[in-house]
């Protein structure tokens, strides 16, 4: 299991390594100064507060690093050596079958022992928080050089979607990705990884989930 402690000495070992404070590393990831200072890692109550994963994607962001790099660190401050829990994994082909997923993008458990046993893998993934996510193999060429045949994105299907957010979606059968627009009562609007000029304008009745990416392991 990961721990509170090591999570956070994780960010600071971030720091270090690009030569930043950890207000330095928090302003250049785009969040506030004080976001990762000492004082912040509890409530005012001496509860445990946790990195979110928006916020270690916004250090990867801003750093150039890969999510192995956090990985190792977080390894290396982790005083059992454990890497926290693992979480479902599927390429984009198996997960554009019938009935891999709940509505809202969530997956079918039951899965795991079920029909399609076998579809779901698992793979490693630090306890970040009390997030629902899962993870995506990129199995086509379709998305380069954005995204390369087996990169591994981390899917949030509860994670808030903003204008220029990746996202990943079930349309008609087919598993997409796409720059994330707007969405209405009706219909959802994205870009392709590469065009952000040509926009598409899809029906939200035939979309079965859409969610947003909120990692990439490379």
């Amino acid at each position: 299991m990961i721990t509170h402690e090591a999570i956070w000495a994780a960010i600071d070992g971030m720091a270090e390594k690009y030569k930043l404070t950890p207000s330095g590393l928090a302003r250049a990831a785009g969040l506030d100064a004080t976001a990762f200072n000492k004082s912040k890692r509890f409530t005012a109550a001496g509860r445990e507060r946790w990195p979110s994963t928006e916020s270690i994607a916004k250090v990867l962001d801003a750093t150039g690093a890969s999510f192995d790099e956090f990985v190792q660190l977080l390894v290396a401050s982790n005083a059992d050596g454990t890497f926290g829990r693992t979480i479902p994994l599927i390429d984009m082909d198996l997960a554009a079958q019938d009935g891999v997923f709940k509505t809202g993008g969530l997956p079918v458990e039951e899965h795991f022992e079920g029909h399609f046993e076998g579809v779901w893998d698992e793979i490693n993934f630090p306890e970040l928080a009390e997030e629902r996510v899962f993870a995506l193999e990129v199995v086509v060429d379709d998305y380069e050089p954005v995204y390369w045949a087996g990169d591994v994105l981390v899917v949030s299907p509860k994670a808030e979607m903003r204008r220029g957010d990746r996202v990943a979606l079930k349309h008609q059968g087919e598993i997409l990705l796409r720059h994330f627009v707007r969405q209405s009562l009706k219909r959802v609007e994205v870009t392709p990884l590469d065009d952000f000029e040509t926009i598409e304008v899809l029906d939200l009745q035939v979309i079965e989930w859409i969610s947003r990416i909120v990692l990439v392991r490379q």
